[in-house]
């Protein structure tokens, strides 16, 4: 039917990771990158300490690293999750207020475990999409008169919602000259005098691998932000491009005939679609694993739209939706209903 053509797709928050690098044509190529870049996701970057040979978390080379990301990130209209706020927001305790280096230190599980908890707090403002670990190794090389610093940054980048891995970087090693006999305190001092340079580099590698996840507009382009707040969006924004989220979606106390309706219309006619399986049925529960590009609001905005057409009243079914869970309870009998017609454009 025409009144779901062209319905719109919401505005998204964007976020624009980037960094500028030393010759002329990467940094035109950055600058490019932050005018064209912007995506909905929500990210959380955190230092993953497990590796001894690595700075640990709570040291004054991460501090100032992420304290010039972040600065970074903003000059390009880049917002992200703050890890010191959401936890002072969870209440939290701070791992960093012992001075013992040992046990600061923090497992990839533990970190995993934490942004879960995050997510189910039900916050918005304490909800990540992408997560981001990272670790700093620097070792020093002893020169005659002098010692030569090499530092290298690696990480992975995983999907929250869905527990994919989505990519890994590891930046090119760098060499700063340092002291001789340059110790530990001298190898902090000297990188935390980098730190600009290491995170604006480290925002320009997360913002091309990100970049594949953005959501495109109307064009089939990148989101472009014309200021540093307000991104641009387009009334017709594609849902079949982005990050896929893997819906648990539970039908209860409907027949078969509904259920099966239910799903099969997912499926065959809301944008987004990838796949879905059924996870388990009984007499009048069936829970499915759907999976789709489209966001909460719209599943729960077009399952509405499907339920009505369906000849369903309001008042006839409850419908939950929690995170990734979506939680659908018709309350009353209802007599035998047709099924829904072919309307393929209900759902735009």
């Amino acid at each position: 039917m025409g009144r779901f053509v062209g319905t719109r797709l919401g505005s998204f928050l964007g976020i624009v990771l980037t960094g500028v690098l030393s010759s002329s044509c990467a940094v035109g190529q950055s600058s490019q990158l932050a005018q064209n870049v912007a995506t909905n996701i929500p990210v959380l970057i955190v230092a993953e300490d497990q590796d001894k040979t690595s700075f640990y978390h709570c040291s004054d080379v991460h501090r100032r690293v992420m304290s010039e990301l972040k600065g970074s990130m903003q000059r390009y209209g880049f917002q992200m999750l703050d890890e010191q706020s959401v936890a002072s927001d969870m209440g939290w305790t701070d791992d960093c207020a012992s001075n013992s280096a040992s046990s600061n230190r923090r497992s990839k599980r533990e970190l995993v475990d934490s942004i879960k908890l995050m997510n189910k707090a039900n916050q918005a403002s304490a909800r990540a999409r992408a997560w981001v670990l990272y670790r700093i190794h620097a070792q020093g090389k002893k020169l005659k008169n002098s010692t030569a610093l090499q530092v290298r940054i690696v990480g992975e980048i995983y999907d929250a919602a869905s527990n994919n891995f989505l990519d890994n970087f590891q930046m090119p090693r760098e060499t700063f000259p340092a002291p001789a006999n340059c110790g530990k305190t001298c190898v902090s001092e000297v990188l935390g005098d980098r730190a600009s340079d290491v995170a604006m580099s480290l925002g320009d590698v997360l913002a091309r691998k990100l970049e594949r996840y953005s959501q495109p507009n109307s064009a089939g382009q990148a989101e472009q932000i014309t200021d540093a707040e307000t991104p641009v969006t387009g009334g017709n924004t594609p849902v079949n491009h982005g990050m896929v989220t893997p819906y648990t979606v539970t039908l209860r106390q409907f027949n078969k005939s509904e259920m099966l309706t239910i799903i099969g219309v997912m499926a065959d006619e809301f944008p987004g679609y990838k796949v879905h399986e059924l996870m388990s049925s009984a007499a009048v529960v069936r829970k499915y694993d759907y999976r789709t590009t489209a966001k909460a609001h719209k599943m729960e905005e077009w399952l509405l739209i499907l339920l009505r057409d369906m000849g369903f009243k309001d008042k006839e079914f409850t419908m939950q939706i929690s995170g990734t869970n979506i939680r659908i309870d018709k309350l009353t009998p209802t007599p035998a209903r047709p099924t829904s017609p072919d309307e393929k454009a209900r759902f735009k």
